[in-house]
């Protein structure tokens, strides 16, 4: 069952950035596709909480984490990435999204002002030189338009890994002061996000347009049932049966499939230098998961 649950969610993550390009190809705003998936997400995570008579009441204090939590990963995190899969393959930013393992942990050494262990300056040291190479290669030098989108992407896919990791770094903070379960964090995540959304849909003047072709509405459900509520049953039965820490080992295999489907799927090249820069990435991730015996 634990492997089963690892190969779902690994599978679930590494399509879902492919599908999410597919949506920015909808008549539907990327602001309201995003909305329309976190809002959904959030009805059925409310749903199981009370199949699975989790608690669905929460604290003051939980609200107040829970604002911060559904406005960094439920709501910017998103709308920067369904933005920077335009200018950038869906693998590419995988990749670099990837990396925020890494940022959550220093990111968190920072805020409990504690020393950053030296496996997490040589992981960020290694990831971060390998996203240089990998990198390089894509950006055209010679033509400006090219070379602009490029950086485009990158730079919000750095700061979407970023906001995710602030948030990553809030939602342990919750779990540790308030021991709130995690369906009904996820519910509460993505509910506050979603009204978040809701607001930036309204302020833009973005009218309730449904896409109702066969491509948006599978990729859509894919998105809710399979990349945000299977991946996260998922990630709960395996952080109860094998810790977080091995059951983040996804970060190796998400962005590997990731590549994959963008090759095929998006005609997405790498060369020598790109090809060093990825294997970099997915050694600083592991290095990250090494467990440092104390003597």
């Amino acid at each position: 069952m634990v492997l089963l649950a690892f190969i779902c969610m690994s599978l679930a993550w590494s399509f879902s950035w492919f599908i999410m390009k597919l949506q920015i190809e909808s008549i539907v705003p990327p602001e309201l596709s995003v909305f329309y998936r976190i809002f959904f997400t959030s009805i059925i995570m409310f749903i199981i909480c009370f199949i699975t008579k989790q608690r669905v009441t929460i604290s003051k204090k939980e609200f107040s984490f829970f604002i911060f939590i559904g406005i960094a990963n439920f709501c910017i995190n998103f709308l920067i990435g369904y933005h920077a899969v335009k200018f950038i393959a869906s693998g590419m930013l995988a990749t670099i999204f990837s990396l925020s393992i890494i940022t959550s942990e220093i990111i968190s050494s920072f805020i409990d002002k504690r020393k950053i262990e030296r496996k997490v300056i040589i992981s960020s040291l290694v990831g971060f030189i390998g996203l240089a190479f990998f990198i390089l290669p894509m950006i055209k030098f010679d033509v400006h338009d090219d070379m602009i989108k490029t950086l485009t992407g990158v730079g919000l896919a750095i700061i979407m890994m970023i906001i995710y990791s602030l948030g990553n770094v809030l939602v342990g903070k919750n779990k540790k002061i308030n021991k709130t379960p995690l369906y009904t964090s996820i519910a509460y995540g993505t509910g506050i996000g979603s009204f978040f959304l809701l607001l930036i849909n309204l302020s833009q003047g973005n009218g309730f347009v449904f896409d109702f072709s066969s491509k948006y509405i599978l990729s859509l459900t894919y998105l809710v049932l399979i990349a945000s509520v299977i991946a996260f049953v998922c990630l709960f039965y395996l952080i109860q049966e094998i810790g977080s820490a091995k059951a983040n080992y996804t970060a190796l295999i998400y962005p590997v499939i990731a590549l994959i489907t963008s090759a095929y799927l998006e005609n997405f090249h790498f060369n020598l230098l790109s090809g060093l820069g990825f294997v970099m990435i997915i050694s600083a991730l592991a290095i990250e998961f090494v467990q440092v015996k104390s003597r």
